[in-house]
């Protein structure tokens, strides 16, 4: 018994560090993307404009763009859900916009969907019909149904996991310094 009260501190402080070695990985991933939404390109629009549509089209989506407005719309695409259950979709909205120091900023808006298939199966009576109808009133109500979808739930917000995949691909060395600062701080 004496040696396992002997033993606690040292128990504590190794699950201590192990959870302050998971928080300080999510404090990093929080810091890399609370830097992101801040993050401005020198090209212009024109030049990180197909990187973008090139990221989206790896993701799958197809969309519709505004000329030369830098402003496209991605179709809902399917991310899960089947017959039994809700069927979940999401689009991005991005944006590209030049600031009056010349600097370029790049904005992904996502709105997630989810919907319900509802359907409803019925007989018109419960047993008071004749017997060669199987006891229904009608004999045609047997596999009526009526179907349809619930009212669908929306969520719209900044996808800045997006935005840091495009930092990522259009100025590798900034996001790899970006990391490097957020390992440093937060090691």
């Amino acid at each position: 018994m004496r040696q396992l009260l002997r033993a606690a501190p040292l128990w504590a402080l190794s699950v201590s560090v192990v959870l302050l070695a998971g928080c300080a990985g999510h404090q990093r991933d929080n810091y890399i993307r609370d830097r992101t939404a801040t993050v401005a390109y020198q090209q212009p629009l024109a030049q990180l404009w197909p990187e973008v549509k090139a990221i989206l089209d790896a993701r799958g989506y197809s969309w519709r763009e505004l000329p030369n407005q830098f402003v496209l719309e991605t179709e809902w695409l399917d991310s899960g859900g089947g017959t039994l259950g809700p069927t979940s979709s999401t689009r991005y909205l991005i944006e590209g916009l030049t600031m009056a120091d010349g600097r370029v900023v790049l904005r992904a808006l996502r709105t997630d969907r989810v919907q319900q298939s509802v359907g409803v199966s019925y007989a018109t009576d419960k047993g008071t019909g004749s017997p060669s109808t199987g006891g229904l009133a009608d004999a045609n109500g047997v596999g009526r149904s009526a179907s349809g979808l619930a009212p669908e739930q929306k969520a719209s917000y900044r996808d800045l996991d997006l935005e840091l995949e495009f930092f990522r691909k259009l100025n590798p060395k900034g996001a790899t310094a970006l990391e490097a600062e957020a390992s440093a701080k937060y090691p």
